[in-house]
């Protein structure tokens, strides 16, 4: 039984002769892995990333098979900054999804966070946003307005700590992040230049507790090309 599925193609590496292994986020059935036979073959990039398809995907096991994949809009044109922000979008989601579970609000946010960059939104504010939403749909949001002791709500001449597992406490040690900003963060605001370094520094924070000890090769990658 076969499904016609909305859906990007989030990684892929050759398998056998002429075959591709393909990590595959869709609107309708969230994250899966399929084997696209014969889509080395394939003119112009059967399994191009950044590309919004629709497939016909069938199998019962965690491992599908692709029957047919077809353009549902233009491939995005993706460089320098904004070529290694979608790259890091495609590897916590690859990382950090759960396999076959509806997620299509997540996959609305990522279209639209590939079609900013694309036209070169800020790419700072543009991630923080992507990982608040991707944090929320895994269960693990942050509640930027509250105090986790009291219950309370962040003061604004108040500073706060930030726990994953607990959220923010009231603090005056060095890193604590003022209750203005975290008001700020709270209305989804990520491009004030202390909103956009406290968002990176919580939101990583946050993250490290689901992607373990591993590495993340976008990071890395991206560093070391700066250097």
């Amino acid at each position: 039984m076969s499904a016609m599925l909305h859906a990007f193609f989030l990684h892929t590496r050759p398998y056998r002769e002429t075959s591709l292994l393909v990590d595959v986020f869709t609107a309708e059935s969230g994250r899966m892995s399929a084997v696209m036979r014969g889509g080395r073959r394939v003119k112009g990039g059967g399994a191009q990333l950044f590309q919004p398809l629709v497939i016909e995907i069938a199998g019962v096991t965690e491992l599908k098979t692709i029957r047919r994949a077809e353009m549902a809009g233009m491939a995005l044109m993706l460089k320098g900054t904004a070529l290694f922000s979608a790259f890091y979008l495609n590897e916590i989601l690859i990382r950090l999804l759960p396999r076959e579970e509806p997620q299509q609000a997540l996959f609305v946010a990522y279209a639209d966070a590939l079609g900013q960059l694309a036209e070169n939104a800020d790419p700072a504010a543009l991630l923080r946003t992507f990982e608040c939403g991707l944090l929320d749909s895994l269960g693990y949001g942050i509640d930027f307005m509250h105090d986790s002791d009291s219950g309370e709500t962040v003061s604004a001449s108040c500073g706060y700590d930030f726990h994953p597992e607990r959220g923010f406490t009231r603090s005056r040690g060095l890193h604590a992040v003022s209750g203005a900003v975290l008001q700020l963060l709270a209305a989804g605001n990520f491009a004030e230049p202390a909103a956009a370094l406290a968002a990176k520094r919580i939101n990583r924070l946050a993250l490290a507790r689901l992607l373990g000890n591993k590495p993340l090769k976008s990071r890395e990658l991206f560093l070391a090309l700066r250097e």
